[in-house]
């Protein structure tokens, strides 16, 4: 009788409770400076690298935190003095979503690499980058965008060709702007 796949489940046990219990221990309610939110990640597998003060998931990972939800293959969360220092999820594409609170106008992103730096509000994709928010679009390379202050920077890349491409949505004009024109 093969006793090494019989002990397998109560390994995966052992390592999901000493993961929920280090995260409990690390005190999420300190995610951001102005959010008292709470991080959530389900994936199939978890490794917490306590040395590192990092924690990587795989497998069909979803990370949710205040009207944030981020997916992909994988994640790792880097932590640094019991808070979120940044978190680096990859896919084939990893997706980002995002409402805000005030508006609820949802903003959402895709690319192979999507660093969150929740500290700062900063948001970094790199890989076939899209970013869409009411209705316009920019793709490139690489895009960085601050989603506290709506700033977004794009460029193509170091390494290749691709051109920044920005698809906007103009507003109507009304029917009395059109005849006020000569």
């Amino acid at each position: 009788m093969n006793t090494h796949h019989q002990n397998h489940k109560p390994r995966s046990l052992v390592l999901t409770l000493v993961v929920a219990v280090a995260l409990t221990s690390i005190g999420w309610a300190e995610l951001t400076t102005d959010a008292a939110g709470e991080l959530t990640i389900e994936g199939d597998n978890a490794v917490f690298m306590q040395e590192a003060n990092r924690i990587e998931y795989s497998g069909n990972v979803v990370a949710v935190m205040d009207g944030m939800r981020i997916t992909g293959d994988k994640v790792a969360v880097q932590m640094t003095d019991d808070r979120i220092q940044q978190i680096v999820t990859t896919g084939e594409p990893a997706n980002f979503y995002q409402t805000t609170a005030e508006s609820g106008e949802a903003t959402t992103a895709s690319a192979t690499t999507i660093v969150f730096l929740p500290q700062t509000s900063i948001l970094e994709l790199t890989g076939a980058a899209a970013l869409r928010q009411a209705g316009n679009t920019v793709s490139s390379a690489e895009i960085r965008y601050d989603l506290a202050l709506g700033k977004l920077v794009a460029s193509g890349g170091e390494t290749t060709s691709e051109r920044v491409r920005m698809q906007l949505t103009l507003p109507s004009q009304s029917p009395n702007n059109e005849e006020a024109q000569p």
